[in-house]
């Protein structure tokens, strides 16, 4: 394994010790990060993890003061050692790109730019709990950690 992509279900998981899900993300990354795997995420990771940590928070609390816990576990996924943030492409053909994704692997908008991402930057494996990645899975386009 060379490199792989962490999804934002992944860091929410791993940074929300009530997931059912949190022990199994702190062991994949831990193995990981040992075998010293080049680490992966977007802009739209980035996005949807803030978004769903947001929502986590305020399912919690009914306080406003989130921003800080934000920052503080933001900063947490982005000091992960060799992550590095990578974008998806922008030019035209790579947009056609998704479509194309979305119709091979019954993927949703979001998902079929993450998997642009993925393949465009050859990136050979996925940290995800999105069972809507099946058939990605299963076409070995690209492989679980």
């Amino acid at each position: 394994m060379t490199g792989c992509y962490l999804d934002s279900n992944f860091l929410l998981y791993w940074k929300n010790e009530d997931a059912k899900q949190h022990q199994e993300c702190v062991e994949i990354l831990g193995k990981l990060v040992a075998k010293s795997v080049k680490l992966y995420i977007s802009p739209l990771v980035i996005d949807e993890f803030i978004h769903s940590l947001k929502y986590l928070l305020l399912s919690r609390s009914s306080s406003t003061n989130y921003y800080e816990i934000l920052r503080k576990t933001l900063k947490e996924v982005l000091l992960l050692p060799r992550l590095e943030i990578i974008s998806s492409p922008i030019d035209v053909p790579s947009q056609f790109q998704v479509l194309d994704f979305m119709q091979k692997f019954s993927l949703g908008p979001r998902d079929a730019y993450h998997l642009l991402t993925i393949t465009v930057n050859q990136i050979d494996s996925f940290a995800t709990f999105d069972n809507d990645f099946k058939k990605v899975f299963n076409a070995k386009l690209i492989t679980k950690p």
